[in-house]
């Protein structure tokens, strides 16, 4: 699928006031401005890197929700100064209305941004944020709830792509760095890019996908239904979740020390019948290795349960490969069954209760009805699965799957082929990404980013 890239960028202003951590010498209390100090001012925006789709998100207000920004000045690997903004019930952070402004020293400098940290930089004596490479390039095992939050309006972490090299002028007051055109070097005013660093994820299907869902072998007049229902609703899990990742992204790919995958989102509802917008999201940490090395045991996957009750079922009273219909159809009444893999024509494909086969076998669990050689199943309580499907692979014939941060991964499925597999579907760790036959997937990318990928679950 061609994914083209993304144009547009959501700018968002930050900062009424801000201080820096390190109080300069000659900036007294009557604000009194020496020689060897200056003011600059900082506005950010979310940046469009990564972008491999045509649309963008902003997201919701939660994803967007600003509470803490802290600006990292550091001449090489060391931090000089740290100038912060926090928002307050009388003064919040608003889109493109404010700015980051703290003295600082003039010269040329490298900036970075992390907004809403999990862990509050800082350069004081024994600080962790002494050096950048101590803060922003060393892994760290993260958890998501502090770091992508939806309950109480949000806040959701955010950093810099990556060093932004600035010229200071000398003597630049606070007034004037707060007056000053973002962008003007002569004021000191500059914009710097920020993303956030977690992903997004989420599944979608058209309410039509369900009712037309069929198989190789049945239309889908015959097949059956699958439930849709307040208590039973078609959910998918995420899986190999990574435990670790940086607080800004790396120039280049590494295994991150630590990492692991055994992270697990159970029980989201899919989304159905509806735009991706009102889905329920899954958050996660970027995933990302060198080309070749993904394998099933380190990368983030997603599997789809389902409840399926067949239209019609084959008749063993009869036992001579004919169908009858099944009453719990019309009432919605789940049952356990098997799907027949092997036999006539006349009968692969179809179902058969399993109730009725006991009664069926008595005594006899080898004896299988007339023109059968082969079940598989129970599938119980009517429940099935599909998957895996490797979040960050693009195309069945791509071994790898990359999961980017600031990225909107959106599972499209377009069809379904049922009833799948009984059991939850497992992993060979060491092998690598083979297309999943039941699972042909049509992905979506946004910024967010955002991914929407089309799947056909067969």
């Amino acid at each position: 699928m061609k994914l083209n890239k993304l144009f547009l960028m959501v700018v968002m202003g930050l900062g009424l006031f801000a201080c820096s951590e390190n109080e300069l010498e000659g900036n007294g209390p009557e604000g009194a401005q020496n020689e060897g100090t200056t003011y600059v001012g900082l506005s950010l925006k979310f940046s469009d890197a990564n972008t491999r789709a045509d649309k963008t998100e902003a997201g919701t207000e939660a994803e967007q929700k600003i509470n803490s920004v802290y600006v990292l000045v550091a001449d090489g690997d060391n931090v000089i100064t740290i100038g912060s903004l926090s928002a307050a019930p009388d003064a919040p952070i608003e889109s493109g209305k404010t700015k980051v402004v703290f003295a600082t020293k003039p010269g040329k400098h490298d900036f970075y941004v992390v907004v809403n940290p999990d862990d509050v930089p800082s350069n004081a004596e024994g600080g962790n944020a002494k050096t950048i490479s101590g803060y922003f390039n060393s892994s760290v095992a993260f958890n998501l709830d502090n770091i992508a939050k939806t309950n109480d309006g949000g806040n959701f972490m955010m950093s810099s792509l990556q060093a932004t090299e600035c010229i200071l002028a000398d003597n630049i007051t606070e007034q004037e760095a707060k007056d000053g055109n973002i962008g003007d070097a002569e004021t000191n005013n500059f914009t710097l890019q920020v993303q956030r660093v977690t992903a997004k994820i989420t599944m979608t299907c058209a309410s039509d996908v369900l009712k037309d869902a069929t198989t190789d072998e049945q239309s889908a007049e015959e097949l059956g239904k699958i439930l849709n229902t307040e208590t039973d609703y078609p959910v998918f899990d995420v899986k190999g979740m990574a435990s670790n990742s940086y607080r800004m992204a790396q120039s280049t790919i590494a295994e991150v020390a630590g990492n692991k995958w055994t992270g697990n989102k159970l029980s989201t509802k899919l989304l159905i019948g509806e735009t991706y917008l009102n889905a329920t999201p899954v958050y996660c940490l970027e995933n990302l290795h060198t080309t070749g090395a993904y394998k099933q045991g380190n990368v983030t996957y997603v599997t789809l349960k389902t409840t399926f009750i067949p239209k019609q079922v084959l008749d063993l009273t009869a036992n001579n490969e004919t169908l009858k219909d099944y009453d719990g159809y019309t009432t919605s009444t789940k049952a356990s069954f098997y799907v027949v893999r092997s036999g006539s024509n006349n009968v692969v494909g179809r179902y058969i209760l399993a109730d009725e086969l006991t009664t069926f076998q008595n005594s006899d669990k080898s004896k299988l009805p007339t023109g059968v050689t082969s079940i598989e199943g129970p599938y119980t309580n009517g429940v099935c699965w599909f998957g895996p499907i490797w979040i960050g692979q693009t195309d069945t014939n791509i071994q790898d799957a990359p999961v980017n941060r600031n990225t909107w991964y959106n599972l499209s499925i377009k069809g379904l082929k049922l009833p799948c597999e009984p059991e939850v579907p497992e992993i060979d760790p060491e092998q690598p990404l083979v297309p999943d036959t039941y699972v042909p997937i049509t992905l979506d990318v946004m910024p967010w980013n955002f991914i929407d990928r089309g799947i056909d679950l067969q």
